[in-house]
């Protein structure tokens, strides 16, 4: 049975499907192989998630939890900058033609050791916020799980 679109059989459909999908993952490759040194320019900023828990408070302690992130801000860069280095350390050890398998284990643990460094400036800045919000906003982060 052939289906017929015009003057398009079934296979002449499939190779136009196959041509178009070729051509938007081609493209999609291609912007990602483009833009420079892909997300690492934000790796390990915790912006996201300060943004995402904002959302879910009142107006005013988001604005609190704003203003203790950005006042942790000279602390968190030089972490934040040593946690990219370290995450390049990684890929460049990972490009090399022949693995070394023991330093590619070190600079992973060093990245890791650094992005928790990060995580625990994160924490701290949620425990001042939680400390100096309101007893709403702190109930609306937990939203109805302990009520």
């Amino acid at each position: 049975m052939t289906s017929r679109f015009g003057s398009l059989t079934g296979g002449r459909l499939l190779l136009l499907a196959s041509l178009c999908l070729n051509v938007a993952l081609g493209a999609y490759v291609g912007a990602q192989w483009l833009q420079p040194e892909w997300a690492l320019k934000n790796a390990g900023t915790p912006v996201r998630l300060i943004e995402r828990v904002a959302t879910r408070l009142p107006a005013e302690d988001a604005e609190i939890l704003r203003r203790n992130f950005q006042a942790r801000q000279p602390e968190l860069q030089p972490l934040q900058e040593a946690y990219v280095a370290a995450l390049m350390k990684t890929l460049r050890l990972t490009g090399q033609t022949e693995l070394d398998k023991p330093a590619l284990q070190a600079a992973i643990k060093d990245a890791r050791e650094k992005r928790i460094k990060i995580g625990d400036q994160v924490i701290d800045t949620f425990v001042d916020t939680l400390a100096q919000i309101s007893t709403k906003g702190r109930r609306q982060l937990v939203g109805g799980m302990f009520r």
